[in-house]
Order: structure tokens, then C-alpha cells, then sequence
């Protein structure tokens, strides 16, 4: 397995969607800060594993331990790292067993625009994606997110502050 497009979109990504692509089928494109989007020959429910895996998580660990704090078992937001959270939308109809579920990363959007009463336009810095969900629900998934993000934090904190306190030096710890 190659991480190198793992690691390219961690460190620059902004979202990932399924697309088909002539000659190839189903298969992914990533979005990234610079404004530029690359495909790659692999669908977007594997990058997705592959990015997860990269983190040492797995969807159905985020789907049990944060599902039931949001009140969903579909489309729960996955919390990798502290400020790193994907949320998923709707973001094509697909043809057959083809996912329809694109990840967005919470920090990198911008805002929501309304198209219609069904289809909202999820803002990034350099890229505009069409999403099939009302402005409400994208809102819902965005607090739904942070607040993820905040028990995620509540978790990992307090192994965290031991690890930073223990290897500071003592003038370090009176400072905190």
C-alpha cells in the first residue's frame, strides 16, 4: 500500500468524493488547498479505510463511540486527530453498489450556500461542491462535528497533558 497520497491529503486535503471516470469506473477525487484535485484509480470508500487505517481508527469504532452521542447510526462525523474531523454528505447518486458518501474536512469548510431546497453548496477555500442535503442538515453535521471534536478532546486530553508535563522541565510545569 502507497501512503504517499494518504499523507499528501492529511497534510493539504480538503475533501475526498466518489466520481466515474471514463475508461476507469468508480474511483475517487481529492481536493486539496491549493486548489488543485487529483483522481485516483481507487474508490472512495477504500481512501477512506486507507486514511483511517493511516490514523489508527476504523469507521465502525467513530460510527459506536460517537454515533450514540449525536443520535445517528449514518453519516456520523470521523474524528482522526485533534482539529482533523471528516464529515461525510451525499454528494451523488449512484449508480448500482457505488458509494455516494464524499468527506469533508470540518476545518476546511467555509460555509454553506443553498442551491435549492435539497442541494447546498459546501464552500472550501478554493473549491465549491454540491452536496444533496438541505442548508439545515449541513449545519446539523457541522455542529455534530464539533461536538465530536469536543468529547474526542475530553478523551485523549487528560494522557495528553500528562505526556506533555512529564517530559517538560520543572521551571516548564510552574509556567502551565
Amino acid at each position: 500500500m502507497d501512503w504517499k497520497e494518504v499523507k499528501h491529503f492529511a497534510a493539504l486535503g480538503q475533501a475526498f468524493v466518489p466520481v466515474n471516470l471514463e475508461n476507469r469506473g468508480d474511483s475517487v477525487k481529492l481536493f486539496f488547498r491549493d486548489g488543485t484535485t487529483r483522481c485516483l484509480d481507487m474508490r472512495s470508500d477504500l481512501f477512506l479505510k486507507q486514511l483511517l487505517t493511516f490514523f489508527g481508527t476504523s469507521a465502525a469504532i467513530n460510527r459506536h463511540r460517537y454515533g450514540e452521542l449525536v443520535g445517528k447510526k449514518q453519516l456520523v462525523p470521523i474524528v482522526l486527530s485533534y482539529g482533523f474531523t471528516l464529515i461525510p454528505f451525499n454528494v451523488r447518486e449512484p449508480i448500482g453498489r457505488q458509494s455516494r458518501i464524499g468527506w469533508f474536512v470540518s476545518r476546511e469548510i467555509e460555509r454553506f450556500r443553498k442551491k435549492s431546497s435539497h442541494i447546498t453548496i459546501v464552500e472550501l477555500s478554493s473549491h465549491d461542491i454540491p452536496v444533496f442535503h438541505s442548508q439545515k442538515f449541513c449545519l446539523d453535521q457541522l455542529k455534530n462535528a464539533k461536538w465530536i471534536e469536543m468529547c474526542y478532546g475530553e478523551i485523549h486530553e487528560p494522557h495528553r497533558r500528562r505526556w506533555i508535563i512529564s517530559g517538560a522541565a520543572p521551571c516548564e510545569i510552574l509556567s502551565l
